[in-house]
């Protein structure tokens, strides 16, 4: 293999030299000065190019740093999943309804008695008027805490036309459930 390559080899550095001798003195100079201008011209284009690549790089930094970041907080999150034990007992019953009323009074949810209530060992029904953005942060407290999930939603912004709510505030609707063992 390496025969043929060598052979390649010397038959273009032959060629070259025939193209080289055949040509005058001035157009050897023109050559060169040629040559050396397309080099730098590359030279050159390579050198900005790379700049260029380094300031996009500059400006995504803040962006990948933020997503690092955000990597990092899920990784440990999952860590902390793992490291639970795989028997952790989840509340059901009266302590699953009391983990839910908890958070919403820790988010300021205003949830009479009848409004949040047990279906079963394993839900929870939710029916009240409530700020919507308030909510959604429930829900999420919901899962990351008590591992309850959103079954079923219907959200109404209005009870009637005669008696809308003030903004932001939607008629809930909603089941939530654990999920199922195993």
């Amino acid at each position: 293999m390496s025969e043929p390559i060598t052979q390649l080899s010397t038959q273009l550095k032959s060629q070259f030299q025939t193209f080289w001798q055949a040509r005058q003195p001035r157009e050897r100079t023109f050559l060169i000065v040629l040559g050396t201008v397309v080099g730098c011209a590359l030279w050159a284009q390579l050198l900005w190019s790379a700049q260029g690549a380094r300031d996009k790089l500059q400006r995504q930094l803040p962006q990948l740093r933020q997503q690092a970041e955000v990597l990092q907080r899920q990784a440990g999150e999952v860590r902390q999943l793992l490291t639970q034990p795989a028997g952790q007992a989840v509340p059901e019953g009266a302590p699953l309804l009391a983990a839910a009323t908890t958070a919403a009074r820790t988010l300021g949810l205003p949830l009479g008695a009848t409004q949040l209530q047990l279906e079963g060992p394993r839900q929870v029904r939710l029916r009240a008027p409530l700020p919507f953005d308030r909510w959604l942060e429930w829900v999420a407290v919901l899962q990351r805490d008590t591992r309850l999930r959103l079954v079923h939603c219907r959200i109404d912004a209005a009870d009637s036309p005669a008696t809308p709510f003030p903004p932001g505030v939607a008629r809930i609707d909603a089941l939530f459930a654990l999920p199922e063992p195993g």
